[in-house]
């Protein structure tokens, strides 16, 4: 079980808007840009969901080949986009890696996007993370997580299966 160290001071959240949902290929080379920025903590994707099934209709229960659907590398690791990228959020240690990410996304992505300082990602644990994930003992009453970076990354009520794909910096735990 390896325990990530608590970040010094107070970390900064940053909201990535591109103006446009991003290809996979521009979504690589944005995460790997901001994967390059010294004092990134963590990293959300979010965007329009790509379904797995036809949910209704004559193809019921059959599988989409949608096109966006493809396996891209950030870092050392390989993983599928089930989302359109449309946000990203990180989570950097401090002001002075601010500047840096605003640097490689403008590097990264061809045209304008949004850049928003604030509040986008749970530090604390909720009473539904208590309920998923419980207490480590009856004497310590913190989360039950390994890494608590984790929290807020994930759905709760998500099946735990391909939810969370954790990259290892070069200077990380």
């Amino acid at each position: 079980m390896v325990r990530a160290a608590p970040i010094p001071g107070k970390p900064i959240q940053i909201k990535v808007f591109p103006n446009r949902l991003l290809q996979p290929q521009t979504a690589e080379k944005l995460l790997n840009e901001i994967d390059q920025v010294k004092g990134v903590i963590r990293m959300l994707v979010g965007g329009k969901n790509l379904p797995r099934k036809v949910t209704c209709g004559p193809g019921t229960g059959s599988d989409v080949n949608h096109p966006n659907m493809e396996v891209i590398h950030v870092g050392d690791v390989a993983f599928e986009l089930h989302v359109m990228v449309g946000e990203v959020i990180v989570e950097v240690e401090d002001e002075s890696s601010k500047e840096e990410l605003r640097k490689a996304c403008e590097r990264a992505l061809p045209f304008p996007f949004e850049f928003k300082q604030g509040f986008f990602i749970k530090t604390k644990a909720t009473l539904v993370d208590y309920g998923r994930y419980g207490f480590k003992s009856k004497t310590d009453e913190s989360i039950n997580l390994e890494d608590e970076r984790m929290l807020g990354l994930i759905d709760p009520h998500a099946k735990a299966e391909n939810n969370l794909c954790v990259v290892q910096g070069k200077g990380n735990d």
